[in-house]
């Protein structure tokens, strides 16, 4: 078993619009990104190099919360969504990030997932009613890539690493939030505020740093890309659930 290449998707994104009747003229842009050898990788530069880098997406490290009407349900709702979060993480049911072997150069990773790319996890969802109401007014956040309470423990570094599609926007909530904490995206460091959105495109080389002696909490969500056009995004959905299951 292995995991699906670029060129396995491109092959099933073409099986996929013939059966749904999309004209292939729609899905150029999401064929181009499948494509390791399309010129706009060369364009892109070494900090934005996604395993799936579409092209004509604007591309900037950093994006404006105020551009994302959904921001307001997310920070509004921010001391009921804390208090879930401290529920599940006193109660320990918090489980080690499937990647923190992976990119955790110290210490420790922690998540609590809500959604990835295409599959729910209800009874999660039930659990934090609060939060889940604010999840709803997100476009995409069920499909768009992944969902989750996300914890560093004390003095825990994720190394610099690239989203692998740049079809998302990333965003995280901070929820528990110590002095020494920051994330660099692209050339740019910054640190989360408790209560407040910092909103982020993750295909560009980025890096967390919690150098406090005390855990750091966000709740991550992502969304489309607002430069999707409704096709290609259905087509990213497909391409999606590809990518959470082996291929043989």
């Amino acid at each position: 078993m292995r995991e699906p290449t670029p060129q396995d998707s491109a092959r099933a994104l073409t099986g996929w619009a013939a059966e749904q009747g999309i004209d292939p003229g729609d899905l150029e842009r999401i064929h181009r990104g499948l494509d390791p050898d399309d010129p706009v990788r060369s364009r892109a530069g070494h900090l934005q190099s996604p395993a799936i880098l579409v092209p004509g997406l604007a591309a900037t490290p950093w994006h404006d919360p105020d551009r994302y009407p959904w921001i307001d349900a997310l920070e509004s709702r921010y001391p009921l969504i804390r208090d879930e979060f401290e529920k599940q993480y006193a109660s320990e049911g918090i489980d080690r990030h499937p990647e923190e072997r992976e990119l955790a150069a110290t210490g420790g990773w922690n998540a609590y997932h809500f959604h990835t790319m295409g599959t729910t996890f209800p009874e999660h969802l039930a659990q934090c009613p609060a939060t889940a109401e604010a999840l709803a007014a997100v476009p995409g956040v069920a499909d768009a890539g992944i969902c989750y309470f996300s914890v560093l423990a004390p003095r825990t570094r994720v190394k610099p690493h690239c989203g692998f599609v740049n079809t998302r926007i990333r965003c995280h909530l901070g929820l528990t939030v110590p002095p020494g904490c920051r994330m660099r995206v692209g050339t740019e460091s910054r640190a989360w505020r408790e209560g407040r959105c910092s909103v982020f495109d993750d295909s560009f080389e980025h890096e967390v740093a919690n150098d406090s002696d005390h855990p750091r909490a966000v709740l991550l969500v992502d969304t489309w890309h607002p430069d999707l056009t409704e096709v290609e995004r259905r087509a990213m959905e497909f391409v999606m659930r590809m990518w959470t299951s082996d291929v043989d």
